[in-house]
């Protein structure tokens, strides 16, 4: 199997940005992705030239912090201190004006990065909001408009035998198709990987595990991460970035 640990909201704070740059250097996390809107995000783009060996994506993100743009259509992801809301993002009915504005914002988070020098080596997003299918079509648009071809792909596994993942197996396949785009054959967080390892592996040569280094609600599951899990696995595994996807 070949293997991704991917660390999401780097640029987050600095605390984050600490915890995942260590774990980084003990080989625990292989890939992370930067929230462009982040607070801590200037911090983090200076350390980052010293890990070539992991893969550096961007965290799309429209539901935290304030944007980098500014529209009237956008205003409706917003709560009163001008910071983007998951809670109005999920009541939002994304007509087309704002589909539009979304993709703007999500424009100029990928231009920010670039200003940098910062090179994207794929994409995902904050509360997998790029998953959703009424803004696909935005995704590929900035997919072709920034030339990225790699992408974590909607989550495809679950030990609940009751959950099939229909539409996202039909997401999936659009996204790998529409605009050809590389992605791992699987997607889960760390914790569910743990619990089924071998029976996982079986049908997934390679995975994408997601992990939120440095954030107190996922203190477990840094935890867990820092256990000699991988010598425990029953099956030989290569730790990969993108880049080598």
């Amino acid at each position: 199997m070949r293997l991704i640990i991917n660390a999401d909201d780097l640029g987050r704070n600095t605390q984050v940005n600490a915890v995942i740059f260590d774990l980084i250097d003990r080989r625990l996390v292989t890939s992370a992705t930067i929230m462009a809107n982040g607070p801590a995000l200037e911090e983090c783009l200076v350390r980052i030239p010293a890990y070539p060996s992991c893969s550096f994506g961007i965290h799309l993100n429209i539901t935290e912090f304030q944007p980098l743009t500014s529209s009237a259509p956008l205003a409706e992801l917003l709560d009163p201190r001008g910071n983007f809301s998951l809670a109005n993002y999920r009541k939002a009915r994304l007509g087309q004006a704002l589909r539009k504005d979304i993709f703007l914002e999500w424009s100029a988070q990928v231009q920010r990065l670039c200003s940098y020098g910062q090179k994207v080596s794929h994409l995902d997003s904050h509360h997998d909001v790029h998953t959703d299918p009424r803004l696909f079509f935005m995704l590929k648009r900035l997919q072709r408009v920034f030339g990225i071809r790699k992408a974590r792909i909607a989550p495809n596994i679950s030990l609940d035998p009751k959950i099939t993942f229909r539409k996202n197996r039909l997401w999936n396949l659009a996204l790998r198709h529409l605009y050809a785009t590389t992605t791992t054959s699987g997607f889960t967080d760390f914790a569910t990987f743990l619990q089924a390892p071998e029976e996982i592996a079986r049908r997934h040569p390679t995975m994408e595990l997601m992990v939120h280094p440095g954030s107190p609600r996922f203190a477990a599951e840094t935890g867990a991460l820092q256990t000699p899990w991988l010598a425990g696995l029953p099956f030989a595994v290569r730790l990969i970035s993108y880049c080598e996807l």
